[in-house]
């Protein structure tokens, strides 16, 4: 009897192994993230408003049973605008850029787990600036670089298909353009929304 359990007991924690493995060695993923970026900033007599919209295709290896290391890009649309007591500057943006990434999967519940990505990425930024008060437009580049630390959750449709989504991380980041440089660190959470699916093909057995 002490027998029969431990061979179910074994057998049982195999199957749950099998289970948890949401990306295995071999396995190649391709997909892509919608991402979503407000900014509100209501002061006295200086208010400022952010929005950002961006796409990011992507696709990457399996290099070990649930972690992946991919290639991505990355282009983007922003707008601020600001307004003070001389009148309202706004700022139009585009940004493209490549990056790369090495992600960590772990299976929770139910097809429900958590991700956690680091991702080293390069931009070029062309924009647009325009003051209310003058009929000239102004335009400038900025290029830079950066490290994004960034937790998330996924969930499978099915084995092959499954969802993913963040709200922000940890960040470095250099840019340069100009005549001047700027270094940032910090975090920001819930003012940054990913959305991204991803679609596994597994390794062939050989």
């Amino acid at each position: 009897m002490r027998k029969y359990f431990t061979l179910t007991l074994c057998f049982s924690l195999f199957i749950n192994l099998i289970h948890a493995q949401v990306v295995k060695k071999g396995d190649k993923l391709f997909g892509g993230g919608l991402s979503i970026a407000l900014s509100n900033i209501d002061n006295v007599g200086n208010d400022f408003t952010y929005s950002n919209v961006g796409l990011s295709p992507s696709f990457a290896w399996g290099i070990n049973d649930n972690m992946v290391i991919g290639i991505k890009g990355q282009l983007s649309y922003g707008r601020n605008k600001s307004y003070s007591g001389t009148g309202t500057r706004t700022v139009n943006s585009f940004t493209f850029g490549p990056g790369i990434f090495i992600k960590k999967y772990k299976e929770l519940k139910n097809r429900f787990g958590i991700t956690f990505s680091h991702e080293l990425l390069g931009h070029y930024s062309l924009s647009r600036e325009k003051y209310s008060d003058s009929p000239f437009r102004y335009r400038t580049t900025v290029w830079g670089a950066g490290y994004n630390f960034n937790p998330g959750v996924f969930y499978k449709f099915s084995e092959d298909f499954f969802g993913e989504a963040n709200i922000g991380g940890v960040f470095t980041s250099y840019t340069g353009g100009n005549g001047t440089r700027t270094f940032a660190i910090g975090a920001s959470f819930l003012q940054y929304f990913n959305l991204g699916i991803n679609y596994r093909i597994p390794r062939k057995n050989s």
